[in-house]
């Protein structure tokens, strides 16, 4: 071998050794452990707390989606925390710590609700947001006349406090913020944190029902089954029974009548026809398995079917789906523009959340100008921290995910930071807006409409020149079709 040659192979293999470090550096570097806890046993509850704080401290410290101002502002509300006299109860630590690291204004950054000696507390109500407030959709037998109320006051605190409270809990934009609240809300341990309500077990609701009266009533807290965590106010828009559940009450809509939409709600990934066109739709309420639905062979399968039978046009439903792994949706969402001539709508809400985001963007980069977003913005911006991991404090036991990736949907992201998959499922999006905006209303949903769903009906029954087969695809939905459009750009 030539001395030339020798050379050049010399440099090759430097050259790989240095990218493989590189790279297992920066794989590393998103690999962040929560740091080993070494306290010694606390001589008494304040102690305790101060351990509790420090720790906190330390996890607060390796989330990378604070900016150097919010970080100021975060350390000194911990400090505060640290130069109490006496110890907090646990829901009020877990309230004040929550608040702090919702200062990071990322809404993957958060402190998650705890159980109490292993039991997670909480109201005998089920609470779902609409645009015109806060709505009992599920209750236990002895508060069921507060069944289709909206909120008006807890404990005497009114309504928009109540929220304006609860919205301090979490990081992000309004609407992921505003649908974290309803799910708080149902918390007792949070309501007294809070200082909405005086006790951490009973507190005074007051309620508006659709008739017009007034409904208060004192609840008394109940423990949640074990291993289940808080529930999404998504799941009251069907009062189809849910099994664990299966004693408590719905409230259905007043007209009697459920969308196709709404239905078989437990299934989290459905494809069925859209009722009286050509066309089909595709639920997706997680990009990751749940409850025992696996994601990858359904979209596998669903892909035959629509290569099958082509519809003429796609309803891709992300509403309510806070995320996964969007590696599950890359081959799907790309192959979309071939399963259909015609348009793509994507129905959004603030829970459309994480991977569903990626998987909109997915979407919208594999087949362009064919796609139109309907319904409310999803619940992030368009850079923003995630792949994180959690850590517990020692004592009290509460969680927190910090977060270490930075991801940007907008520009390329280049710093070190940023993670570095979305190099290989890379999303490049302007905005994630809706171009046709939808509220989610209760006045539609009581009489038996999905707004944003029937605009898309009716968007493509005006295409009537679009060709296909009308339930050809394994129907998971039922329900009448009424279109009824409401457009606001």
């Amino acid at each position: 071998m030539s001395p030339t040659v020798r050379r050049s192979a010399l440099i090759v293999t430097a050259a790989i050794v240095v990218l493989v470090g590189v790279a297992g550096a920066w794989v590393a570097h998103f690999r962040v452990k929560p740091p080993k806890i070494h306290y010694a046993r606390p001589s008494s509850a304040l102690e305790a707390q101060r351990q509790d704080l420090d720790y906190f401290g330390r996890l607060l410290a390796l989330d990378r989606s604070f900016t150097p101002r919010r970080r100021a502002s975060a350390e000194q509300r911990l400090a505060a925390l640290e130069d109490l006299p006496s110890p907090l109860p646990v829901p009020k630590l877990q309230t004040a710590l929550m608040q702090i690291i919702a200062l990071a204004d990322n809404g993957h950054s958060r402190v998650d609700p705890i159980r109490d000696k292993g039991t997670l507390w909480t109201e005998p109500v089920r609470i779902t947001r609409f645009a015109e407030g806060f709505y009992v959709m599920r209750a236990t037998a002895p508060y069921r006349d507060m069944l289709g109320g909206r909120i008006e006051s807890i404990d005497g605190a009114p309504f928009d406090r109540v929220l304006a409270l609860l919205e301090t809990l979490r990081g992000g934009i309004e609407g992921l913020r505003r649908e974290t609240a309803a799910t708080l809300i149902i918390l007792p341990d949070v309501l007294y944190g809070l200082g909405i309500a005086a006790d951490p077990r009973i507190s005074n609701w007051t309620v508006r029902s659709p008739d017009g009266r007034l409904v208060t009533r004192t609840i008394a807290a109940v423990p949640l089954a074990k291993r289940e965590g808080p529930p999404s106010d998504e799941r009251w828009l069907s009062p189809e029974p849910l099994k664990r559940i299966g004693d408590w009450i719905s409230y259905a809509p007043a007209s009697g009548v459920l969308p196709e939409s709404l239905s078989d709600y437990d299934r989290h990934f459905a494809l069925f026809p859209v009722a009286g066109t050509c066309a089909a739709a595709v639920r997706l309420q997680s990009i990751a398995d749940a409850d025992g639905q696996q994601i990858r062979p359904f979209l596998l399968s669903a892909q035959a079917a629509l290569e099958k039978s082509k519809p003429c046009a796609i309803v891709l439903d992300l509403r309510g789906n806070g995320g996964g792994d969007y590696t599950n949706t890359w081959d799907f969402t790309h192959a979309l523009p071939h399963l259909t001539a015609g348009p793509i709508y994507i129905l959004t809400d603030p829970q459309t959340f994480s991977a569903a985001i990626t998987t909109a963007g997915f979407t919208m980069n594999a087949a362009g100008k064919r796609v139109t977003i309907v319904g409310e913005p999803v619940g992030d911006r368009l850079a923003f921290y995630s792949e994180g991991q959690r850590g517990c404090l020692p004592d009290s036991g509460i969680c927190v995910a910090f977060q270490l990736a930075r991801h940007d949907y907008a520009r390329p992201c280049l710093g070190w930071n940023c993670f570095w998959v979305d190099w290989l499922f890379p999303v490049r999006v302007r905005t994630f807006q809706p171009q046709v905006l939808i509220p989610r209303r209760f006045s539609d949903w009581n009489a038996g409409h999905d707004a944003a769903y029937e605009w898309c009906v009716s968007a493509i029954k005006e295409g009537r020149s679009h060709s296909g087969q009308a339930g050809s695809y394994a129907a998971s939905a039922r329900g009448s079709d009424r279109p009824r459009a409401t457009r606001d750009e």
